[in-house]
This record gives structure tokens, sequence and C-alpha cells, in this order.
């Protein structure tokens, strides 16, 4: 009769079909779970912007006669974006260039951020929207 020399080795088609279900089923868990995640961490560069920003406009008042008047995102920070793009910057003026809103509005990946489209600071340190300074800032 015939014997064979060396012991079978590897991996039989269904233990293969097995493993790769398993596998794309941990990765369909796993991946909103991730994309929640990155997205909660991506709100965190708005406000510390925001609040550099702050900090830059009150140097600003400081340096220009206490008016803000022809500040803007670029003159106080060089850039009229959040650091990896994700939030894009906006100045508002108001009380003859007395008082100030700061904007970062979602763009690029955090657009589809709908609990936190938009963070809010004014001159006075209140932050919004309202409904939403708990959950997102």
């Amino acid at each position: 009769m015939y014997k064979r020399r060396y012991a079978d080795a590897g991996f039989t088609l269904i233990e293969l079909l097995v493993t790769i279900a398993i596998v794309a089923i941990l990765s369909t868990l796993a991946y909103p779970s991730y994309h929640s995640f990155m997205t909660k961490t991506r709100r965190g560069e708005a406000t510390r912007e925001l609040q550099d920003l702050a900090a830059g406009m009150e140097r600003y008042y400081a340096n220009n006669d206490s008016s803000y008047k022809d500040a803007t995102p670029i003159r106080i920070t060089g850039s009229s974006h959040t650091e990896h793009g994700y939030y894009s910057l906006a100045v508002t003026l108001s009380n003859s260039d007395q008082s100030y809103t700061l904007t970062a509005t979602a763009t690029g990946l955090q657009v589809n951020d709908s609990k936190c489209p938009s963070f809010t600071l004014t001159s006075t340190g209140k932050k919004g929207p309202a409904a939403t300074v708990d959950q997102c800032w």
C-alpha cells in the first residue's frame, strides 16, 4: 500500500472561509465605532483653534487702538482653516467693532458630523450653539 511520507499541512477551504467571515463581521461592527470616535476627536481641533483665535483677537485688540476692526482669521492665525482643515474659521464683528463672534464650520471629512456642524465663541466667552454646548464642547 501507499503510505504518505509527509503529514498534510495547511488549512482547508472551510477553515479559511470561516476565518474570513469572522474578520468581515468584526470589521463591520468596528468601523462605525471608529468613525464616530474620529469625528468626536476632530471636534477638539475646532474648540482648541477657536480658543487660540480668541487669544489672538485679544492681542489684536490691544495692539490696534482697542478695536477689532479688520480682524480676520488670516491676520490673527495666518489661516482661515484649522490645523488639519476639518473646520473653516470666520470672525463676525459687532457693536462698532468692539465685540466679536468666532465661528468654526465643519468642512471636508467633518461635514457629516450632524451633531456638531459648527462651533461659536464670543468675545464674552460664551460658547455655542447653546443647544450643543454640553455635547460638543
